[in-house]
């Protein structure tokens, strides 16, 4: 595969005097699910929109035949304005990827951007809709809406309301958010030095550095796949990662943390005050657990053999 643009891009002729959108999709080794994806982008009722594919070097017979199927697919499926952009590049990693695909909806005329993971859906108002409150207030930054959790596990995802002293920390917006092409200009893009996940916590804090607001729609648009093995659940168990990829946005933020001090001190100091809080609850069980251990031992026997019989 060459690192260049792949020409499988099917444009049709309907026209719209909305802003260019785009949809970026980066692809790896994701066949089993990207059609679904595909849907969803496809099914999006804003009328000025590209969606712009890259695969990152997959290598799966699966996802390689649907990707050669995909201009004809999206053809035949719209006829309203949509282009479709297929890129094809050596694998680089999800940063790069998005990136890539970025610089070809900037090509496209894309005012505005949205990142779309090729394992997530989306509803199919969310582009207009991200589109509309961006339009309404030039001071609005970043669009994202409520979501749902499927595959290993179901239900709304609790997002908790945007605020700096726990974003500065935790990311609290999915990749899956409407931003402008411009601030994606100015934010330098995604960190391609950051392949093992959080990149998306620092894109947005660059971007919302910059001093622009959040907003969040009250309608339930992103549906976020639940996999064991997911970039996050892996980050998740390795200590050493979290620390390397926080101390890295940290680096990539400085004049952003300088800003909010502030807004950080307070939320470790909360997070401290947490703790000993925890400690005084129950610091008569842990003397148990350390004074008892065979009586610890026995008790979570037992809870796991009543969970047995539940399940049974």
């Amino acid at each position: 595969m060459s690192d260049s643009v792949e020409p499988a891009r099917a444009t049709s002729t309907g026209t719209s005097n909305l802003p260019r959108a785009a949809l970026i999709i980066p692809v790896y080794n994701t066949g089993a699910v990207l059609r679904e994806t595909l849907d969803s982008a496809q099914a999006q009722t804003y009328p000025n929109l590209v969606i712009v594919v890259v695969d990152d070097g997959s290598t799966d017979p699966l996802t390689c035949q649907l990707l050669d199927e995909l201009t004809d697919s999206v053809t035949s499926h719209r006829a309203d304005g949509t282009d479709l952009v297929l890129l094809r590049q050596p694998n680089r990693g999800l940063s790069a990827a998005r990136n890539t695909g970025f610089a070809a909806a900037q090509g496209q005329g894309a005012e505005f951007v949205m990142p779309l993971d090729s394992d997530d859906l989306i509803g199919e108002r969310y582009v207009a809709r991200a589109v509309e409150v961006m339009l309404t207030d030039p001071e609005i930054a970043v669009v994202y809406a409520r979501a749902e959790l499927f595959g290993a596990a179901s239900g709304e995802w609790q997002l908790p309301e945007f605020d700096w002293s726990t974003f500065l920390v935790h990311n609290l917006i999915y990749c899956s958010a409407l931003f402008r092409a411009a601030d994606w200009i100015e934010a330098g893009g995604f960190d391609e030095r950051m392949r093992v996940g959080r990149e998306d916590h620092d894109f947005l804090l660059k971007v919302l550095g910059r001093g622009g607001r959040v907003h969040q729609l009250k309608t339930v648009e992103f549906f976020y796949r639940i996999r064991p093995d997911s970039m996050n659940a892996t980050l998740a168990q390795s200590r050493s990662d979290l620390i390397d990829v926080h101390s890295r946005i940290f680096r990539n933020n400085l004049s952003t943390y300088e800003a909010h001090a502030e807004d950080l001190f307070r939320f470790i100091f909360d997070q401290h005050d947490q703790i000993r809080d925890l400690q005084h609850r129950y610091a008569a069980l842990e003397r148990m657990r350390t004074s008892h251990p065979r009586l610890v031992a026995w008790a979570k026997s037992l809870r796991g053999a009543a969970r047995r019989v539940l399940r049974r």
